[in-house]
């Protein structure tokens, strides 16, 4: 054998280059299909698509509840609740006032003043619990979660949001007139129309729900 002198390395023999009888081709596989869909990718699909309609089926009925007493509207028209006459100076009657569908039926507290009257909703403005006077303090008070209010609905305790909401009305005399209280007969009728809410103005917005405020960032956002 020969030897090898000094730093001397034997040769490596080249890698052959040359014409070949046949390069088989890598074989077709179904993963290299952008279209083919694995069981995992197809069982993860089914996964999201149920999730989002148990979502979806969950959510709407929730949201619709809540945003509900926002945007429902009601028919209104003008109810009369008897003659000025029945209606005692100085102080508070409750009487049912029943509108032309199930939901506009309330009761209110009208007060009467020399000149003025002051019809408001029974319903706190906190969940909506029916409140009641009481003649001694001349105050209103919920017996659900100690919501109160003064004389004329301003609240004074309790998570009352405003204060409570009223009513329109208007007086008119034989003729249907609309007369001011301070010169109306006797025999004049008192009207009771739609209700809306105030804030602790007494400045008038749009009727909103209980708990809901009427101006501020909260109303915004409410109920959400």
């Amino acid at each position: 054998m020969a030897e090898i002198q000094g730093d001397a390395t034997p040769e490596r023999p080249a890698r052959y280059g040359g014409p070949r009888a046949h390069d088989p081709e890598p074989p077709d596989h179904e993963h290299d299909d952008p279209a083919y869909i694995t069981r995992t990718k197809f069982l993860t699909g089914v996964a999201v698509v149920t999730g989002g309609v148990m979502t979806a089926a969950i959510l709407v009925p929730v949201i619709g509840f809540a945003v509900s007493d926002a945007v429902k509207s009601e028919d209104f028209r003008w109810i009369d609740i008897g003659a000025l006459s029945d209606f005692p100076v100085d102080e508070v009657t409750s009487l049912a006032v029943s509108g032309p569908f199930p939901e506009s039926d309330r009761r209110v507290f009208l007060r009467r003043e020399k000149d003025k009257l002051l019809p408001m909703w029974n319903r706190c403005t906190h969940l909506g619990c029916p409140v009641a006077y009481a003649a001694g303090g001349d105050s209103f008070s919920c017996p659900c979660h100690g919501g109160a209010y003064d004389s004329v609905g301003r609240v004074t305790a309790g998570p009352p949001a405003r204060p409570l909401d009223r009513f329109d009305f208007k007086v008119v005399d034989s003729s249907g007139k609309t007369v001011e209280v301070a010169d109306a007969p006797d025999d004049a009728r008192v009207l009771i129309g739609k209700p809306y809410s105030v804030d602790v103005d007494f400045n008038q917005y749009d009727l909103r729900g209980p708990g809901e405020p009427v101006k501020g960032v909260l109303s915004n956002l409410y109920p959400f």
